[in-house]
């Protein structure tokens, strides 16, 4: 099944070539079938994965950050195959997941240094500047395992916004945010909605706030499995 998903309320963005592509995609828990051939091409703005719990949408980011091996199928990032150029596939996809980083031991300057060496277009200013808006310039001097969760979360959420990846990944990006941050992602939300070259795909059960009016909405309930027999 081909999707490219369709438009919410508002101005609908210009037609573009996709930027990631993803062709009969399938993954199983035990037991449990997730994707059973599912296709998609996911275009540049923000698209906006759907579905009731257990329809395994933070399952299809962790398969599309490459975190998670498909069972088969095949994903790629304008060309560049994941499983025959994994390491450069995976410098062109940013993943922000649910959890804490796995970077507690850094500092959150050190942590945007890192990522320096990993994404060939990090931007370490920009995320300087997300962070500011988060809030958190009085915990720059802290490594990640001292701040709570929702402070971990927009370290995190900072790199994304500046990551200059060609596929930003945000699984429940407004979790555990003081309502200010709320506020100043979905500010920032609304802007990837408009940009034109960067696919963002987010998971929330949140709303999007205005993002959303202009956000490619994608319902796994209706695609991720099979028609019964």
């Amino acid at each position: 099944m081909h999707l490219s998903g369709d438009r919410g309320l508002g101005v609908k963005a210009p037609s573009s070539a996709p930027v990631l592509q993803v062709r009969d995609l399938s993954f199983s828990y035990p037991g449990r079938p997730v994707l059973t051939g599912w296709s998609a091409d996911i275009g540049p703005g923000l698209t906006w994965v759907r579905g009731s719990n257990g329809a395994g949408k933070s399952t299809l980011l962790k398969l599309l950050a490459g975190a998670l091996p498909p069972l088969a199928g095949r994903i790629a990032v304008r060309g560049l195959e994941q499983a025959a150029s994994p390491l450069d596939y995976c410098r062109e996809v940013f993943w922000c997941g649910p959890a804490a980083t796995a970077f507690e031991h850094l500092r959150p300057l050190e942590y945007f240094a890192f990522l320096l060496s990993l994404y060939p277009r990090f931007d370490a200013a920009a995320a300087q500047a997300v962070a500011a808006e988060l809030g958190l310039t009085p915990f720059m001097d802290k490594r990640l395992r001292e701040l709570s969760t929702g402070t971990q979360r927009k370290v995190w959420l900072a790199a994304a916004f500046a990551a200059g990846s060609a596929v930003v990944l945000l699984d429940e990006p407004l979790n555990a945010l003081d309502m200010r941050s709320v506020r100043g992602v979905r500010a920032r939300l609304l802007r990837c909605a408009q940009d034109a070259t960067t696919a963002w795909v987010v998971v929330s059960h949140d709303g999007l706030g205005d993002a959303q009016l202009l956000a490619t909405e994608l319902a796994l309930d209706e695609t991720a499995r099979p028609a019964p027999a």
